[in-house]
């Protein structure tokens, strides 16, 4: 122990002899240590660190269908799933939904999801106050209850200690307050953010969820039995498919089940990992830095290895003294890589909400620190390990005859320096590519046809103090004493009166605009074409008022748009768009054929005209697959049907196109407040804003990798131009004599140039041949671009030749100064 202290503080010693190279070790390690430390600590706090539930590693989701995600399923699929499933010892389901809230002071939007009452108890959540629902509270017409979120409790009812037991309205009903539940409870994670202010309700079976297994508005979680596995549980699953009772008018069902923390993070994790990969590249190139300026400062120091081996000090011995320095860079580069790491926590931390499943969750745990010890002793291995061989290797005899005659580039350290810088130069071309071709995804994403104007275009969602949700969605039968429809009573005074507001160009109503990710979806028929044996079709579908088109700039490619004048008692027009028009009515004239969205079984009974066809507009992301999609006008929505409660009832957006900037948030609030004072506004942004958050992962992974890539290029430039200097240093004897033999400076400079090209020449080959090969792994990533793209590979060639030639421009140049009389006078 006692040598090893010693080591370390001769080490400390050394290392303070040469604070240039000291502080630029130190840094290069903290870069490269600091990165990784950042990056794994968000690996780890998101798709690591299990969830905050009693047994989250048996946690299952079993969505409808096979593919994998986030998909719905019925409440019947659920109910025999719990009945017969005998691998799941709890099964547990919820919906997503919305709701209004009445508070003490306004009316406010909040997330609404309605979940069964076992389900807290499987996920062991007790309430900060209060209770959790009770079995007979998630039944058919059961009590009215409600839990809030502690964030909504302080905020909206001020923390009022005497809330349980009150009664608060939720979308227009009483609820009666059975509990609180803490900051530290956001189930269901994928509704994010909104979880802060939220409440939770029971789920209540109504008449349209117990006779439809198509209604697949319902979410089912699981709790797996000690033992099983998901492809255990994945084979009982389709067992129990295969016998679910249908009719012939039913589709075939099938689940798929996977781990619940896998679904949630989704796409993330694999993001994640690459960067975390590209990391490691950057710290495998600081590790050879190191490692090079190491090797430099062993040659200057070969007299004093020579010395101390002459004198009896064992090649373990001098091993032990540079692994020694090493450790004590890496200690140091380490300690400022991890505020390096906490800046760039807070870097992620500022991240728009959303950007990253359980974001609230990252923070350095005692894991993180202990991987940075193992990542410390690594740098330590990876950067001190050639040096302290090149010394155990030295003969004292040679090392102090090299002295009088100085070292060439034929001698082994002078190869490892070159096979390093190589090296490094072959993980850049790795990084850079990878830069490239986001970039090149990137400007494809810009360019990209959005089908709306961007330029003072504002959306908000209005949601009425009534919102019935999505949960309890039914067809009324009763047709004969339908109610006004809010589009006409409520809706379209509204927009009359919005459309007058001085500064307002344009302004419509659609409930679910370009990347608003609001999507509502049903099958239809054309009316008088023989069924498919596969099935209906299928389309996204949306209400929306006249001036629409307008508004968003998008233009009408046949017949007309929806116009105002589309009242209930004129006929009953859609408008289509060019995506539908092209798969559903191919080589055929869509205009003044009619639709069937669904008759009796969404109440939507009278067939519909296409009248229009409407350009494409994106639709949850730019760059995405267009959907069909056919647009109903909000006044021709039946109040009976299902698309009433979902299209209109529940929330919808306005688009506002206006002629200069105006603060259009300040004056739809007064609006609002003057006209429907029980409306709740919400999520004001212009379309450009929109259309910037939704390209943001691109924008980010492109900075992210360029950054990552522009410091590694930072590396080469500093690697090549050291090894080259230490170069011409040791080769400075046989450079005075070729030129007093009669080389010229410009061959002299010619001679080292061609040294670094090589070097270059070699990384960018090896390089090259490994982009080749790995960057097929980022297809998924990139847009409209391969990625095998030549034009990339060209340029990044190119980029790393020219910055190659530049680093060895300043050595090439201090060689052909040699003055020969004097090198040899010197040597």
């Amino acid at each position: 122990m006692r040598g090893f202290l010693n080591d370390l503080t001769y080490a400390l010693r050394q290392l303070w002899k040469s604070p240039g190279l000291a502080l630029l070790a130190i840094l290069t390690l903290a870069l490269g240590i600091g990165a990784n430390t950042a990056i794994f600590t968000v690996i780890e706090s998101v798709l690591l660190r299990p969830l905050p539930y009693i047994h989250p590693g048996r946690l299952v989701y079993v969505g409808g269908g096979q593919k994998p995600g986030f998909n719905a399923t019925s409440w019947l699929n659920y109910r025999d799933l719990r009945d017969q499933s005998k691998r799941l010892e709890t099964v547990a389901g919820y919906s997503e939904d919305i709701g209004v809230v009445e508070n003490r002071d306004e009316s406010q939007s909040v997330v609404a999801p309605r979940v069964t009452p076992n389900l807290f108890g499987m996920l062991g959540s007790k309430p900060l106050m209060g209770r959790t629902f009770r079995a007979e509270e998630g039944e058919s017409g059961g009590p009215a209850v409600v839990l809030l979120s502690e964030g909504l409790w302080r905020k909206g009812f001020h923390a009022d200690p005497a809330i349980v037991g009150k009664a608060v309205r939720v979308s227009g009903q009483p609820y009666t307050v059975v509990g609180v539940m803490p900051a530290s409870f956001r189930f269901p994670e994928q509704l994010g953010p909104g979880l802060d202010e939220a409440v939770w309700l029971p789920v209540q079976p109504t008449a349209e969820m117990l006779k439809d297994r198509g209604y697949n508005f319902f979410n089912v979680l699981g709790e797996m039995r000690p033992g099983v596995t998901v492809t255990q549980m994945q084979r009982e699953l389709d067992s129990i498919a295969s016998h679910l009772p249908r009719t012939k008018d039913d589709s075939v069902v099938y689940f798929h089940v996977a781990a619940y923390q896998e679904v949630l993070t989704g796409e993330t994790g694999l993001k994640l990992y690459a960067l975390f990969g590209a990391l490691g590249l950057v710290l495998l190139i600081a590790c050879a830095n190191v490692s090079n300026l190491l090797i430099a400062r062993c040659l200057g120091r070969q007299q004093e290895f020579a010395v101390r081996a002459a004198l009896g000090a064992s090649r373990m011995r001098l091993i032990a003294q540079l692994l020694s320095e090493g450790l004590v860079l890496s200690l140091f580069g380490g300690g400022a890589g991890i505020l390096l790491a906490e800046l760039a926590i807070l870097a992620v931390r500022k991240l728009p909400e959303g950007t990253i499943p359980r974001g609230e969750s990252i923070g350095i745990h005692w894991t993180v620190v202990l991987v940075l010890a193992v990542v410390a002793v690594v740098t330590t291995l990876l950067s001190s390990l050639l040096p302290a061989l090149l010394v155990a290797r030295s003969n004292p005899q040679e090392a102090l005859q090299a002295a009088s005659r100085g070292i060439g580039s034929r001698s082994v350290s002078g190869k490892l320096s070159g096979w390093l810088v190589a090296g490094e130069v072959a993980l850049s071309t790795l990084l850079l590519v990878g830069t490239g071709l986001l970039f090149h995804t990137l400007w494809n994403l810009q360019q990209s046809r959005l089908g709306f104007d961007t330029t003072r275009v504002t959306t908000f969602i209005a949601m009425p103090s009534d919102s019935a949700g999505f949960s309890a969605m039914a067809v009324s039968e009763d047709t004969g004493n339908a109610k006004p429809s809010v589009a006409t009573v409520t809706y379209l005074p509204l927009l009359e009166r919005i459309r007058q507001v001085p500064g307002v160009r344009e302004a419509a109503l659609m409930t679910s605009p370009p990347l608003s990710g609001m999507n509502v979806g049903t099958s239809f028929s054309v009316v008088g074409r023989a069924k498919g044996t596969e099935g209906k079709p299928e389309t996204r579908i949306s209400a929306v008022s006249g001036d629409y088109a307008r508004a968003l700039g998008t233009p009408v490619l046949r017949g007309r748009m929806i116009e105002d004048s589309d009242v209930a008692s004129a006929p009953y027009v859609v408008v289509i768009n060019e995506t539908l028009a092209k798969r559903y009515f191919a080589g055929v004239e869509p205009l003044q054929r009619q639709l069937d969205l669904g008759g009796k079984d969404t109440g939507m009974i009278r067939p519909y005209t296409i009248v229009g066809v409407l350009a494409d507009q994106v639709d949850d992301s730019v760059g995405g697959e267009v959907q069909p999609l056919v647009l109903v006008p909000q006044q021709q929505v039946p109040t009976t049907s299902l698309f009433y409660q979902a299209l209109l009832q529940t929330e919808v957006s306005f688009v506002v196109k206006t002629r200069g900037d105006i603060p259009v948030a300040n004056q739809m609030r007064t609006l609002f407040k003057e006209s429907a004072p029980g409306f709740a506004l919400d999520q004001f942004k212009t379309m450009q804003e929109a259309v910037e958050g939704n390209t943001f992962s691109q924008r980010l992974g492109l900075y992210l990798v360029a950054s990552f890539a522009g410091l590694a290029v930072a590396m080469v430039i500093a690697g090549l131009y050291g090894v080259l200097t230490q170069l011409v240093s040791y080769r400075r004897r046989e450079i005075g004599v070729r030129m007093a033999l009669g080389a010229t400076r410009l061959s002299v400079a010619q001679m080292i140039l061609r040294q670094g090209s090589i070097l270059i020449g070699a990384g960018l080959g090896v390089g090259l041949v490994l982009a080749f090969a790995l960057t097929r792994l980022i297809k998924g990533f990139l847009y409209e671009v391969q990625a095998l793209d030549g034009w990339t590979y060209v340029g990044v060639a190119l980029t790393l030749l020219v910055i190659g030639l530049i680093a060895a421009f300043i050595p090439a140049r201090r060689a052909a100064k040699i003055e020969p009389m004097e090198a040899l006078r010197t040597e």
